[in-house]
């Protein structure tokens, strides 16, 4: 009794907690969104709180936990910031932080316009990769006027690797037998298993894609550093100390962040966090403002609702339901003009896919324009929601493509062996062990396998050449599985145009004929749900009591009332003199 006594008030307390990270937030936000900004102000980026997916306000719980900016809003705060006077420049805290390749091509690309207009711009790193590598983080900063580095600290762009473990001589050992098969000698998915190296194909076509990507950041970094044909010597030249760095025109200054700090302070300047700017300068949406219904596709790809962390949200996935009940809304909604499909979406489920796939085909069959935004990866299943769009936009360094399928499964007879452990039992139907761990497949099993494939390979490639508008002969040799830089699939025909988020939204504008005098307004589908409420039906296993909105007030109310004592609670915890 005790037990389970202290599990019920430690959910309890845990469920208070989040309520008072929520109430706070909404509260911040109010504060933040009725403040006067500085007359004179600096905008800071600070990498290290994160950037991520996803609109700015689905979540004041994800923002109490993680206090970053979702990429599209620092993006579009950038801009805005180019004209607003009392924005006198911006300075980026680089070298910490997850930051994936095409996130920091599209915040590049706004940091190097706004940098353009003359107002000051600086980045400051402690160091760019201490034992790692710090590439991606210096070819974002180096879109500034200057870029400062801590005196102890390295410069290592030494470039990108793309490393995979392959484990058949461990599974042979075990008594482990993966039997997979794919379509075709490019889809490695499953090589990791039944490979002792990586097959030639694959380190071709991978090594392609690294090329492609690396010679991509090289051009852009000698552009902004005017160091043309040199950065690469350079890169390969890395790690670098900061005096090194400093020699070869890679960093402008050397310095700790006091000191940049002091000189982006001169008058009258103020810091503001850019995640800040960006809600308080957000622009009012006129009544008369064309609707285009945004969705986000991210995660693994399976049958069944999205799944996502409420607490951070990280950790998302692309589920059929979700996302084809959106964009089932957002085709009957008659005030929506076009629909921005955003994927991130490495693939998964076949069937899944092919549930997307149709509504995808369905808004195109009834006249409302799908555009298609990818961004790190929209490969497999998600290139082939993908395929039927009006228009698809990537990253140039967005991985794409992978089309193609593999399947099998792994079978663990000869390790039960090993360990002493006889597997036994009855089926009812010649195939019921079809997919049996403990068993190989027999031949009429392998083979059914192999028409499966054959099945689902020529599906996807069929509907792929339909929505390309190309025969599958032309798709056929673009797929066996290979996977594409945005920039090689333009060149391709995968893709019909490079570009971001923001450019995406403007081929939806375009698809629409939006006038352009006629301002736009971005809904989220399916609508955010209120955090509360999702937190205490993933507590209490359902919606059951909190289908009714006055129960859901009274829990709010009660969190609220319980507030001043969580603060008391989080204050002591961090006031020394409390023992």
């Amino acid at each position: 009794v005790g037990l389970f006594a202290a599990l019920g008030l430690l959910v309890i307390l845990i469920t208070v907690l989040v309520g008072v990270m929520i109430n706070n937030a909404d509260d911040l936000g109010k504060k933040i969104e009725n403040e006067s900004l500085p007359a004179e102000m600096i905008l800071t980026l600070d990498l290290s709180q994160g950037i991520w997916e996803g609109p700015y306000k689905t979540s004041y719980l994800s923002n109490s936990f993680q206090p970053g900016i979702p990429l599209h809003d620092a993006i579009d705060a950038l801009y805005r910031a180019q004209k607003d006077p009392r924005v006198q420049g911006i300075l980026i805290r680089a070298g910490r932080g997850p930051l994936g390749l095409a996130q920091a091509q599209e915040l590049r690309r706004a940091i190097r316009d706004f940098t353009k207009t003359g107002k000051w711009s600086a980045s400051f790193a402690e160091t760019f990769g201490e034992a790692g590598h710090g590439t991606l983080h210096y070819y974002l900063a180096s879109a500034a006027e200057n870029v400062w580095i801590q005196p102890s600290g390295d410069l290592d762009i030494s470039g990108f690797s793309m490393e995979s473990p392959y484990l058949r001589p461990v599974l042979d050992e075990i008594g482990v037998l993966p039997q997979f098969s794919q379509r075709h000698e490019y889809k490695g998915v499953m090589n990791m298993f039944t490979s002792d190296k990586m097959p030639e194909p694959v380190r071709k076509n991978t090594q392609g894609v690294l090329d492609s990507i690396f010679a991509q950041i090289e051009k852009e970094i000698s552009i902004s550093r005017e160091k043309p044909d040199e950065i690469g010597t350079l890169m390969n030249r890395s790690p670098l100390s900061a005096a090194e760095a400093i020699d070869t025109d890679l960093i402008d200054r050397v310095g700790y962040w006091d000191e940049v700090s002091s000189e982006a302070l001169v008058g009258d300047r103020e810091f503001v966090n850019i995640a800040d700017y960006a809600f308080s300068t957000e622009p009012k949406i006129p009544e008369n403002a064309s609707r285009i219904a945004l969705i986000y596709g991210q995660g693994e790809i399976h049958l069944g609702e999205s799944q996502g962390d409420p607490f951070f949200g990280g950790g998302m996935s692309m589920g059929s339901d979700t996302i084809a009940e959106a964009i089932a809304d957002a085709i009957d909604d008659p005030s929506i003009e076009a629909i921005l499909l955003r994927i991130d979406s490495p693939g998964g489920s076949y069937v899944a896919s092919d549930v997307m796939w149709r509504e995808v085909v369905r808004a195109k069959e009834v006249g409302k324009p799908v555009i298609i935004s990818m961004g790190e990866v929209a490969a497999s299943g998600g290139y082939f929601v993908s395929a039927p769009a009006h228009k698809i936009l990537a990253n140039p360094v967005t991985i794409t493509g992978s089309i193609g399928v593999a399947g099998g499964k792994m079978v663990l007879s000869g390790l039960w062996d090993k360990v002493g452990v006889n597997w036994d039992g009855v089926k009812a139907g010649d195939n019921a062990d079809l997919y049996s761990a403990n068993k190989e497949f027999t031949n009429e099993g392998w083979a059914r396998l192999q028409g499966s494939l054959d099945r689902i390979y020529e599906d996807f490639t069929v509907k792929v050449a339909e929505g390309r508008g190309k025969s599958q002969p032309e798709i056929h040799t673009i797929a066996k599985g290979q996977i594409w830089s945005g920039l090689q699939a333009k060149e391709n025909g995968l893709i019909d145009e490079l570009g971001g988020f923001r450019e995406a939204v403007q081929a939806a504008r375009d698809a629409a004929m939006i006038h352009e005098d006629i301002a736009h307004e971005l809904v989220v589908f399916p609508t955010p749900r209120d955090p509360i409420e999702e937190l205490l039906e993933n507590v209490m296993g359902g919606p059951m009591i909190l289908s009714d909105p006055a129960v859901l007030k009274s829990v709010k109310s009660l969190l609220k009332i319980a507030s001043p004592m969580l603060q008391g609670i989080e204050q002591a915890t961090q006031d020394p003199r409390v023992s």
